[in-house]
């Protein structure tokens, strides 16, 4: 028997779904293949209505799933028959940003672009950048430890994230890390980044911001084929260069992203996109080499 009752009471009828209609809509994430309708999805807004759901949840022997926006990719929001799906994506406040320590604190509903533009005016911005991050959450990165074209360089979410709050799977609320680089102890933000759910579903997230590079240069190359593209990925990275972003496209790639853009790309096996970023005079160098490090490879570099 699912206690809907105690669930809207909780977080309030209007964030409380039980109909079918209602939730097939959380029946999935990115990963449509795979659906299962979950028994009751509820809406909170704060830490102390996650806990109150997850204690509610326990004491009716419930699966507990926790969802962000509900575009990934491996099945980490995907439900469990008759489990409480606790959809995180109306916790959308940023609560903090500090620029002169260099960070920021969100609940985790908060969209990951959303970040970058909130603070891009003063000349900051947050570095990991998943190919969703219009539409996903701060929250469903840390789940998923998500990367992007950037991760070369920056690394992923598990590197910008400083500390987290937390309901843990009895309902009680933990702090872990905090708003400073390396804090003494144990890793435990690690091992929380990354976990899907499994051990708390996160109600902030204390984020490391950066200051936006003095310049980008971008590199585009072609090739005859990946085996001479992946060759100058190796040329570059061995010559002691580290791009901000790279990556390869094959042919198919090349043909897919034609059709979708309309661009005029050439007909080749493969291209090469490269970004770094830096100081001028870094970029102007680190541009040059990669251009003259690609062309002995049989490429066409701009």
């Amino acid at each position: 028997m699912i206690p809907a009752d105690k669930f809207a009471a909780a977080v309030g009828e209007a964030n409380c779904f039980r109909a079918p209609e209602q939730l097939r809509t959380y029946e999935s994430d990115g990963l449509a293949s795979f659906r299962v309708t979950p028994g009751i999805v509820v809406l909170p807004e704060s830490t102390e209505q996650v806990a109150a759901c997850v204690k509610i949840a326990r004491e009716a022997g419930m699966p507990i799933v926790a969802r962000g926006s509900g575009t990934g990719l491996s099945g980490g929001a995907l439900p469990v028959p008759g489990c409480a799906l606790i959809g995180l994506s109306r916790m959308r406040k940023v609560l903090q940003v500090d620029y002169d320590n260099a960070f920021m604190r969100v609940q985790p509903g908060v969209i990951n672009l959303d970040v970058s533009k909130l603070i891009s005016p003063q000349g900051w911005y947050y570095a990991p950048d998943p190919s969703s991050q219009s539409v996903c959450s701060i929250g469903g990165n840390v789940a998923e430890n998500s990367g992007g074209a950037h991760c070369l360089k920056y690394g992923f979410t598990v590197n910008h994230v400083l500390g987290l709050r937390m309901v843990l799977s009895d309902g009680s609320v933990a702090d872990i890390g905090g708003a400073v680089a390396d804090p003494p102890g144990y890793d435990l933000t690690g091992v929380v980044v990354g976990s899907e759910g499994l051990l708390a579903i996160v109600t902030e997230v204390v984020l490391r911001i950066l200051r936006k590079p003095e310049a980008t240069r971008t590199f585009f190359a072609t090739f005859p084929s990946t085996t001479e593209a992946g060759n100058a990925v190796s040329a570059i990275i061995a010559s002691g260069i580290v791009p901000a972003a790279i990556e390869m496209m094959d042919t198919l790639a090349i043909v897919a992203a034609k059709a979708a853009t309309g661009l005029d790309w050439p007909e080749v096996g493969a291209a090469l996109l490269m970004d770094v970023d830096g100081p001028v005079a870094e970029c102007e160098h680190t541009s040059m080499v990669a251009t003259e490090l690609a062309m002995l490879l049989r490429c066409s570099a701009t």
